[in-house]
């Protein structure tokens, strides 16, 4: 296979990569410093944070898919995939002020400001869950989240570069084999779970369901969005040509469009349930949404994450537009942010969105973390598995 090596060898200045890195773990530390004891700091960061990891985990899952069932279309762009999720130790470490913070964030903790108001001992939802909200278990299931996700992240990583240098294909039937196993069912459960700790736990009377599920299919969507757009910003500057192609371009937006309606699914599913039962401590969740300007930001994600990408991506030709997809990977990954907002932050300002510079400096902090260490790690390997005897397949790839 004669490929063009400048298409595939990715050309980035590594010292500017560590700068950007640098200067991202910079702008959170005096984040951090200047709102130490502030509770609107936790909030903001807390919501940036897993804006950007979720669209990491949300890469992790599409990994593991990828091997688990030996896909061949998707060959062409798994390395791009397989550079995202090793972003997993750069996002390990900044989970350590939300640990700081938790007093302020979460309010199963004795310790929270609410109950120098109100009763502890007498809540009686509250104590009823403590066997799983407390501070020791939380910490507990948190640590066993980062070490799986860094396993895989390792692991997947290691030997999918290791192939490129001895071409064995032993390499490739282990990792099958890994991401076939357990392992996958683990994450699942550790990214549904993570959403419960980290998101739902904010309202520790409020519960769902299916919040885990609504967790997993913002993160993949979001994903999806990321791959897009990045794949198409790699082309621009002469990465991927001839690699990748509309086809693939077609099936990533087949399959945009296909979780933008499991996510509606999902999202209405949950809300319908709630309204039908109508149960005080469930209904109370969408009552605090729909205060203030926080009722325009309902409105916004029922037409702005469903409406607007469902009868745009719908058609067959929006799919195999590039310059739209772009547009609509900006949209959604801009929609995901929103989204977030949602959930997180009304438990702080309960009656308006708001945006203020805790949430700017948390923002660019974290985007300068990924980006940086995004184009660090894809400048230390080819853009794609060159040793993988389907990437001829994936390049002839075609949708009939």
């Amino acid at each position: 296979m004669n490929l063009d090596s400048r298409s595939y060898t990715y050309s980035s200045n590594k010292s500017n990569n560590l700068i950007l890195i640098s200067a991202g773990f910079i702008l959170l530390g005096i984040a951090w410093f200047m709102g130490f004891s502030s509770k609107e700091f936790y909030f903001s960061y807390l919501t940036s944070y897993f804006y950007w990891l979720s669209i990491l985990l949300g890469g992790m899952f599409f990994t593991l898919v990828h091997y688990a069932f030996s896909s061949t279309w998707s060959v062409a762009i798994r390395r791009v995939m397989e550079n995202t999720i090793m972003l997993m130790p750069l996002f390990t470490i900044p989970f350590v002020p939300i640990l700081f913070g938790m007093d302020k964030l979460f309010k199963w903790l004795p310790s929270h400001s609410y109950w120098k108001t109100h009763d502890f001992e007498a809540d009686h939802l509250i104590q009823h869950k403590l066997a799983y909200l407390n501070e020791s278990s939380f910490i507990t299931r948190a640590v066993m989240y980062f070490a799986l996700w860094n396993i895989i992240a390792f692991f997947i990583y290691y030997n999918s570069t290791k192939h490129d240098k001895t071409g064995d294909p032993k390499i490739l039937e282990n990792l099958r084999y890994f991401c076939m196993s357990p392992i996958g069912v683990l994450f699942f459960t550790s990214l549904t779970f993570a959403g419960l700790d980290w998101q739902m736990s904010l309202d520790p009377h409020w519960y769902s369901t299916m919040y885990g599920v609504y967790t997993f299919a913002g993160a993949f969507l979001a994903f999806l969005a990321f791959l897009t757009f990045t794949l198409l910003r790699m082309q621009n500057q002469g990465y991927l040509d001839k690699i990748v192609t509309v086809e693939h371009y077609h099936d990533l937006g087949k399959y945009l469009f296909a979780f933008t309606v499991f996510y509606c699914y999902i999202a209405g599913a949950q809300f319908y349930f709630i309204w039908y039962s109508n149960i005080p401590e469930e209904t109370i969740w969408y009552l605090h949404r729909w205060v203030g300007s926080w009722k325009y930001i309902s409105i916004l994600l029922i037409v702005g994450k469903f409406f607007i990408p469902f009868f745009i991506m719908i058609f067959r030709g929006s799919k195999r537009n590039l310059r739209l997809l772009q547009v609509m990977s900006i949209w959604i990954l801009f929609m995901h942010y929103i989204d977030i907002n949602f959930i997180i932050m009304p438990t702080f300002h309960h009656h308006d969105f708001h945006f203020g510079l805790y949430d700017l400096a948390t923002m660019f902090g974290f985007a300068a973390l990924f980006i940086g260490g995004f184009k660090y790690i894809t400048s230390r390997s080819n853009l794609v598995p060159l040793n993988d005897s389907e990437l001829i397949h994936s390049i002839n790839h075609r949708n009939h």
